[in-house]
């Protein structure tokens, strides 16, 4: 009789362990879910200013020049040097490539910084950017910008996020269909409150 209490007693201590496991175990997800107090209103960085827009595009974006913990520039996908004080050098530091497979260069920076400074455009960024006199290429991987007058902080100006050439020519829909070079690439938006990203 005390060989059978031992027993149902083992089991029901094996019982209550497997339940105990089960639910420590962690639940496999493809993803994760994080709220923004309000929605996007654009996936283009040539026009975002809100702040939701503005966290979602540094997932989905490269950008020259980046800020560290104590907001001083630091390189982003290029290095940079003040040739004379109007004149800087940028140059990619790795390869980088846009989600739809094609590579980045300085032919898109270029394209990103042309369309931002057109007037028609209508960009919020142009002026923030309108010391930029001219922009010369080197080579794919080697930009120049000609400043019209002496900025200290011109670098730190350098953080829209980069667009491909061919699409910006395309007049491509980038605030409803982002192609970036970031971590996350877009997935599908839905409606407002739902914005899928894959890393």
């Amino acid at each position: 009789m005390h060989a059978r209490k031992q027993h149902a007693m083992n089991l029901l201590i094996s019982i209550l362990v497997l339940v105990l496991l089960a639910g420590c175990a962690q639940t496999e997800h493809s993803g994760f879910r994080f709220g923004l107090a309000s929605a996007p209103i654009t996936l283009d960085p040539r026009f975002a200013t809100d702040a939701a827009s503005t966290r979602v595009n540094r997932l989905l974006y490269q950008r020259l020049v980046e800020f560290d913990e104590s907001m001083q520039p630091v390189p982003g996908i290029a290095n940079w040097q003040r040739l004379t004080p109007k004149h800087y050098r940028f140059v990619l530091i790795n390869d980088v490539m846009f989600h739809n497979q094609n590579n980045l260069d300085m032919y898109d920076v270029e394209a990103t910084y042309e369309s931002v400074l057109k007037p028609e455009i209508g960009s919020p960024h142009r002026a923030s950017l309108d010391v930029i006199e001219s922009m010369e290429i080197m080579d794919g991987k080697t930009l120049d910008f000609h400043l019209n007058r002496v900025d200290l902080m011109f670098p730190g100006r350098l953080v829209i996020g980069i667009l491909p050439k061919e699409q910006l020519a395309a007049e491509h829909a980038f605030n409803r269909q982002p192609i970036g070079s970031g971590p996350f690439q877009f997935s599908v938006w839905p409606e407002s409150g739902k914005l899928v990203l894959k890393r």
